[in-house]
């Protein structure tokens, strides 16, 4: 008896609840600002267990009178073709189009309209409703009736336009693009026939063929592209006459020809150059001739002559070099010079003579593998395969004569030998 004395209890006091605040339990939003003096009356739309039906609608919205818009129970006259419009709808619910619980802020109630809820021929015939929707501008009064040539029901824009389908096609883009057309010298010096360059399916990119143009007109840019020529040193120096460094299907990648220019100039490179020298070490100690390494066709790659420094600074390479030495621990202790295993030539290959910095004689005649575990990488090294058999014993061996770092065995033992290291 006490369970369904609480279980009528809870029913009661949940009823209770929901006549006395609906709005609080049951609305999913607040209303549209049109439908604000509702909210606290749900039945005024919804009939119970059955949502909201379009006979709750036309209490309010009768269809002879739905160009009538009341606001505040004061009427003003709207459209009145949407009268007309919606007498085209069958059987159809209004909220298959219109919803609310927007929100007073809310700019529109309707919904993505549904095209699907007319009847085929009205939308093969989009003029049926959108007469005074048609754009008046030259191309669209070039097309005909037909909207979905371009645009679909599910929106507007973006449209896609199908140039061989319009009336009497000629291929004469300034019949419907005349307020299109650049005003630039280039354009206005050509005929009308924008598909010259252009194609029907985007305006960029172009391909325009300078053969078109005359003559004197070909050999000389400037008379069409006199605001693009650049303003540096280097282009205010030479003619007119791009084509000797450019082409016409593309401004770089460019060739220079540097024996156009004078004598003095074509050796001196910093005469043009002039911001162009690095300003690492290395440029900074050699004179303003560039050519000693580089060629006038490419900077790179650049041929240096290490017989041209000194004999104390061609010996040294670190004097040069120094941020380039690896940081690996053969290359950090083991060698004493960079020419041991590299030449001034180039610096891969490199070739490494193990009788100059760690002979495989006596016990250690052994094969690669024996101390290069790592296939292929000859940097990295290890004892331990043979001295002591691991690592923890060597630890424990020198560290008896206070030897901690004993990582790099070369360091001390650069030629193998166990007792006389350095």
């Amino acid at each position: 008896m006490k369970p369904l004395f609480v279980f009528i209890l809870s029913a009661i006091i949940l009823a209770a609840l929901v006549l006395s605040f609906p709005d609080l339990l049951l609305n999913p939003g607040p209303l549209l600002n049109a439908h604000s003096q509702l909210k606290k009356d749900c039945l005024s739309c919804h009939q119970p267990f059955n949502g909201a039906a379009s006979v709750q609608c036309i209490s309010c919205h009768k269809p002879a009178d739905i160009g009538l818009k009341r606001v505040s129970g004061v009427p003003w006259k709207a459209n009145t073709g949407k009268t007309l419009f919606h007498g085209k709808f069958g059987a159809n619910t209004c909220t298959d189009c219109h919803t609310d619980h927007k929100g007073t802020d809310a700019k529109k109630a309707i919904k993505l309209f549904r095209h699907d809820l007319i009847s085929q021929e009205q939308r093969n015939n989009c003029t049926s409703c959108h007469d005074r929707n048609k754009p008046g501008d030259a191309i669209h009064r070039f097309t005909r009736d037909n909207c979905a040539q371009c645009h679909n029901t599910t929106r507007w824009k973006p449209a896609v336009l199908d140039h061989s389908s319009l009336i009497a096609s000629s291929g004469n883009c300034i019949s419907c693009h005349k307020s299109d057309r650049p005003s630039d010298k280039l354009h206005t010096s050509f005929s009308d026939n924008c598909g010259t360059c252009h194609g029907t399916s985007r305006w960029k990119p172009a391909s325009f063929d300078h053969s078109r143009i005359n003559a004197s007109s070909g050999k000389n840019c400037i008379s069409c592209h006199k605001s693009d020529k650049p303003s540096d040193r280097l282009h205010s120096r030479l003619s007119d006459n791009c084509s000797t460094c450019h082409g016409t299907k593309s401004w770089k990648p460019a060739s220079f020809d540097h024996s156009r220019l004078n004598a003095a100039s074509g050796k001196n490179c910093l005469s043009c150059h002039n911001n162009d020298k690095p300003s690492d070490r290395l440029h900074s100690r050699l004179s303003g001739n560039c050519s000693t390494c580089h060629g006038t066709k490419s900077w790179k790659p650049a041929s240096f002559d290490h017989s041209r420094l000194n004999a104390a600074s061609g010996k040294n390479c670190l004097s040069c070099h120094k941020s380039d030495q690896p940081n690996d621990s053969m290359h950090r202790l083991s060698l004493a010079s960079c020419a041991d295993c590299h030449t001034t030539v180039k610096w891969t290959p490199s070739t490494f003579n193990h009788n100059r910095s760690f002979r495989l004689d006596g016990d250690h005649r052994a094969s690669c593998r024996t101390c290069h575990p790592s296939q292929g990488n000859y940097k990295s090294y290890t004892c331990y395969g043979c001295h002591e058999h691991n690592e923890s014993r060597i630890a424990s061996e020198h560290r008896e004569e206070g030897i901690n770092n004993y990582g790099n065995c070369i360091k001390c033992h650069r030629n193998g030998n166990g007792e006389n290291h350095d």
